[in-house]
């Protein structure tokens, strides 16, 4: 499900166990690892990146599937910036300490490219590939993305899921096994529907479930306050005392669209809308909406982007279906 995993380390005992579980990741997806450390200059690095890499071998990985990366600069812009030029689906980084996040791991949660996998210290093997999935989602388009990333995760691991739903209870459970049949087939799944604090009922949920690995959308996770499960709040990822994937639902990689699939991507930070067609030829044109420029969005169900603002919608191509514009997304 990723092609390439990237870990950033700077040496120390937390990163080195990152290291290991994106280790474990690689070789239980096929994945090729991508190690990486970056510093204002090149002190310690080489030194970093050969320890590195011998625990990832240690750990099972294929020598000729790690690939070691010198980054200049502070750690998180190189991190970026390694992470889009290698195309990186997954980023993996240590959480800091038990109770908080460290400030490079805040920054990545805020400013990755791609999914960010963060590791804590409560996993007693981290050599161990996941047994127990959460998933926390509400049905919307885009926490479907992070369900569907959970899901295959859990298949590629062997993994069981726990679904959270917050909300009513009716609702939840029509929304959660939709979710399973379209998503979850052949998976151990387990549904919670929940009621309360959104905050308090994921992390609650994860933690009754015995989850080792909580997955959760990044829409709004900007300054949410009033809030579905789709628009997931920076104390979701404050508070997660379990290992926390945080998947991109908005923006997403052309590599992970499949065969008769669109999104929204990102290119030198302008967005696309993005369709593959069944062929496997991949369509880039303009997100922005030819009527008053409004960033359209994939519809999965009717197969077309659709502008949010005044209802405009585009073929997976670009060509208009409705109006009131009246001229195509451009090429990108």
């Amino acid at each position: 499900m990723y092609g390439r995993i990237l870990h950033g380390t700077d040496g120390s005992e937390r990163a080195a166990r990152a290291g290991e579980t994106a280790a474990t990741l690689s070789r239980a997806t096929s994945s090729k690892l991508i190690i990486a450390s970056a510093s204002l200059t090149h002190e310690g690095v080489e030194e970093r990146l050969v320890a590195a890499a011998a625990a990832a071998e240690t750990a099972g990985v294929r020598g000729a599937r790690i690939e070691t990366v010198r980054g200049i600069g502070r750690a998180g812009d190189a991190l970026i910036a390694i992470a889009d030029e290698k195309d990186a689906g997954l980023i993996v980084v240590a959480r800091g300490r038990a109770e908080t996040l460290s400030d490079l791991t805040r920054w990545m949660v805020r400013h990755t490219v791609c999914d960010l996998l963060i590791v804590g210290t409560a996993r007693e093997d981290p050599h161990a590939p996941y047994g127990s999935i959460a998933i926390a989602t509400d049905g919307s388009a885009t926490a479907d993305r992070a369900a569907r990333k959970g899901f295959d995760l859990a298949r590629e691991l062997g993994a069981s899921v726990t679904l959270l739903f917050v909300g009513h209870p009716s609702t939840g459970d029509l929304v959660m096994q939709d979710t399973i049949q379209v998503y979850g087939q052949g998976v151990p799944t387990e549904v919670r529907l929940l009621q309360g604090d959104v905050v308090e009922q994921i992390l609650g949920g994860a933690g009754d479930s015995g989850a080792d690995l909580l997955v959760v959308g990044n829409k709004g996770i900007a300054g949410a306050k009033g809030f579905l499960l789709g628009s997931i709040p920076a104390e979701v990822i404050e508070g997660a005392t379990t290992d926390l994937l945080m998947c991109r639902t908005v923006v997403q990689l052309a590599a992970e669209l499949g065969r008769g699939e669109g999104g929204i991507i990102e290119r030198g930070g302008e967005q696309f809308a993005a369709y593959v067609d069944d062929s496997g030829e991949l369509s880039v044109m303009s997100a922005r909406c030819t009527h008053m420029g409004c960033t359209v969005a994939w519809n999965p169900g009717e197969r077309t982007f659709d502008c949010p603002c005044h209802g405009s919608r585009f073929s997976p191509k670009g060509e208009v279906v409705n109006g009131p514009a009246a001229r195509p997304l451009p090429p990108g």
